[in-house]
């Protein structure tokens, strides 16, 4: 691409940042992502989902956190798959108060959890009582799709 000045667009580079984190190569997924703000390249949602997906995958909560609200601060509102991805990182990260304030912050912006993450909260509600006393406590399975 570089021979014939081809200029990359945010589907490639997203798409690339992506194979990076499925390659376990979390330092170069983050200056290639690092690089489109230099590079003046528009970010789309679906690159900051990635991104966060893959700070989660690696443990890093705390980075896809920040990053997730960052997105918002530039302009991007979280859509379902968004909110999606971000609660079940943060149940497979075993942070069930964080993923049920998000869960409650996805429900009041008229967003639904899919079916993974339903699935999810179902398998850890035997084992986490934070998630039993919501799952019980709340109308969450009638707003869930």
């Amino acid at each position: 691409m570089q021979e014939k000045k081809l200029e990359p667009d945010i589907v490639l580079c997203t798409i690339l940042i992506e194979g990076m984190f499925i390659a376990g190569k979390l330092e170069v997924a983050k200056e290639l992502f690092s690089n489109l703000f230099a590079d003046g390249i528009r970010l789309t949602i679906r690159t900051y989902t990635v991104m966060i997906k893959g700070f989660l995958k690696e443990g890093l909560s705390d980075e896809a956190y920040k990053l997730f609200r960052k997105m918002e601060d530039d302009g991007f509102t979280p859509d379902s798959c968004a909110y999606n991805v971000i609660i079940q990182g943060f149940l497979q990260n075993r942070d069930s108060s964080t993923a049920l304030r998000l869960i409650d912050e996805m429900v009041g912006k008229r967003f639904s959890a899919d079916s993974s993450t339903f699935q999810m909260l179902l398998v850890l509600e035997s084992h986490d009582e934070i998630i039993r006393q919501f799952m019980r406590g709340s109308s969450l399975g009638r707003k869930m799709t």
